[in-house]
């Protein structure tokens, strides 16, 4: 009689083997994650270490550089108004009258020196000339400034027809209140017709000042008297009481000749 096989021994080797493997997985399982969070915990440790690294290099950085002021320019102008000034050329006024030369009327005054107009001595206004015809213009003029007129005082050219004249010096001195007769020898121009110049005294400086005087001639022909020619002396008397009313240029003056 056969007996039969006996299986428990069997079935709890085999079921104590898996739990064996059940427990070391478990186990393995345990300390896989306990490894894991080992290495998060050091990279987070090492972030963190960088980051306050970083941090600290910036600082560093920001002390070590100066700060930065901003400033604010300030706009300068570059240009610079300038003036132009005009040049008025000098216009004539033909005098109304045939009496030459100009009014005293005290003005024309530079510093100490003026001068007034006191008569014609040769040449009357409108005198008949022929053409070319040289010939001596005189002008008996006053001191009426306060400085003497010394030989290095000139009657010069002022505007219209010089007719050959030049910037003449005075031969004498004249003093304050005196009077003097000023030549100018001319020569009358070759064109027929009305010829007018004139002229005023300048200091010894060549600064024009005074009242102006002038000439006026009729070149071939005219009814006014015929020139003589001649040269006049200058000569000194006692201060003249009016001057021949003439009416003087409105126009500035131009530069005496040298």
């Amino acid at each position: 009689m056969l007996k039969p096989k006996t299986t428990q021994p069997n079935n709890l080797i085999l079921w104590s083997i898996v739990g064996v493997l059940i427990l070391a997985g478990i186990i393995t399982l345990i300390i896989s994650f306990s490894n894991a969070n080992a290495s998060e915990n050091q990279v987070n440790a090492a972030y963190t270490s960088a980051a306050e690294t970083l941090s600290a290099q910036q600082l560093t950085l920001q002390a070590a550089s100066p700060t930065a002021t901003p400033t604010l320019a300030t706009a300068t102008p570059s240009l610079t108004p300038t003036l132009f000034v005009t040049n008025t050329l000098p216009v004539l006024v033909s005098p109304t009258t045939s009496t030459g030369g100009t009014t005293g009327g005290g003005s024309g005054a530079v510093g100490c020196d003026n001068s007034v107009f006191v008569a014609d001595v040769t040449i009357p206004d409108k005198t008949a000339m022929t053409p070319g015809q040289a010939f001596t213009k005189t002008w008996k003029l006053q001191n009426n400034g306060t400085c003497p007129w010394t030989t290095a005082y000139k009657a010069t050219f002022v505007s219209g027809n010089a007719m050959g004249g030049n910037a003449t010096a005075l031969t004498i001195t004249v003093q304050p209140g005196s009077s003097a007769d000023i030549s100018v020898a001319m020569i009358a121009p070759a064109t027929a017709g009305t010829a007018i110049g004139y002229w005023r005294l300048s200091n010894a400086n060549g600064t024009q000042f005074g009242t102006s005087f002038y000439v006026e001639i009729v070149v071939g022909g005219g009814s006014g008297p015929t020139a003589t020619t001649g040269a006049a002396t200058a000569t000194t008397g006692a201060p003249a009481s009016t001057a021949t009313n003439t009416p003087e240029p409105t126009a500035t003056l131009g530069t005496p000749e040298e």
